[in-house]
């Protein structure tokens, strides 16, 4: 029981949220208290009773609503390997329903460039030609996610709540402009791919209303165009080091997204008489 609730058992106001809430969740043993008539049985109940109301001043907040700003970059032929090479400023915003203290789902909307080269000092493959290869790409991705919390967020009674990581997944489509020649000759066309997103992340609540956080996730498409800006390329960037074909493999591109988010939380979860004993 912390300092605060012994401060309103002394102020005759929560005296009387008690016995209103008494009255309501326990009937006839609720009259008893507000007449006075307190048993060893009914100082007990009261007892466990102010801390399950004491939820509803930490309730946990259902929705937050906040921003994502971090870089963008690509995993492929151009770069097979090398996390956070080229990366390029990305932007977003996101929507987030906390289904408990354990699970959340996350609907968000992100805008970032991804971009690559050939050849690529990092890469061991000696290049085939001494020519150069480059491209750039504006992806607009919108997804949908599940997250998991390690620890419950935001609980009530679990201490040092406030700080926990996660691991999120889900599914995500993207818009961006593939290299395409159709009848009019047009040879840059607005598509959709479908990709898989998964990764993790921390977040901190800081006040009831404001939390802070870091994610990173890398997006698995199923594509192998992301690179490709040209209909005959110098370098064929789908296997610019002839890797694939020695090995008779093949592998589509990635994108990936890191960042900070700060969202403010809103819309309290409404608590019942029992929800003080609901952790998870």
């Amino acid at each position: 029981m912390s300092v605060n609730q012994y401060q309103f058992i002394r102020d005759g106001l929560f005296l009387n949220r008690f016995f209103g809430e008494g009255k309501r969740c326990f009937g006839a043993l609720g009259k008893s208290m507000v007449n006075g008539r307190l048993s060893a049985l009914g100082w007990a109940i009261m007892l466990v009773f102010i801390v399950i109301t004491s939820e509803r001043s930490h309730a946990q907040r259902r929705v937050d609503l906040g921003g994502f700003l971090g870089a963008s970059y690509y995993l492929g032929d151009l770069n097979p390997s090398v996390h956070f090479k080229n990366s390029h400023p990305a932007i977003g915003g996101l929507l987030r329903y906390n289904i408990s203290y354990r699970w959340a789902l996350k609907g968000a909307l992100t805008v970032g460039a991804i971009s690559g080269y050939y050849p690529v000092n990092e890469v061991v493959l000696k290049p085939l030609n001494t020519d150069t290869y480059r491209f750039k790409r504006t992806m607009v991705d919108l997804s949908g996610m599940i997250e998991f919390n390690f620890i419950p967020f935001d609980h009530p009674f679990i201490e040092n709540s406030n700080l926990t990581p996660y691991l999120t997944t889900g599914v995500a489509v993207t818009q961006y402009r593939r290299y395409e020649v159709d009848e009019s000759g047009n040879n840059d066309k607005s598509v959709f791919l479908l990709s898989l997103p998964f990764g993790l992340g921390v977040k901190y609540k800081i006040t009831d209303w404001i939390r802070v956080g870091a994610e990173w996730t890398l997006r698995k498409t199923f594509v192998d165009d992301l690179d490709l800006t040209t209909s005959q390329p110098s370098v064929d960037p789908s296997d610019p080091y002839a890797f694939h074909e020695a090995v008779k493999s093949h592998n589509n591109d990635w994108y990936s997204f890191a960042g900070v988010i700060v969202s403010f939380s809103m819309f309290d979860r409404k608590t019942s008489c029992n929800a003080g004993y609901k952790k998870f």
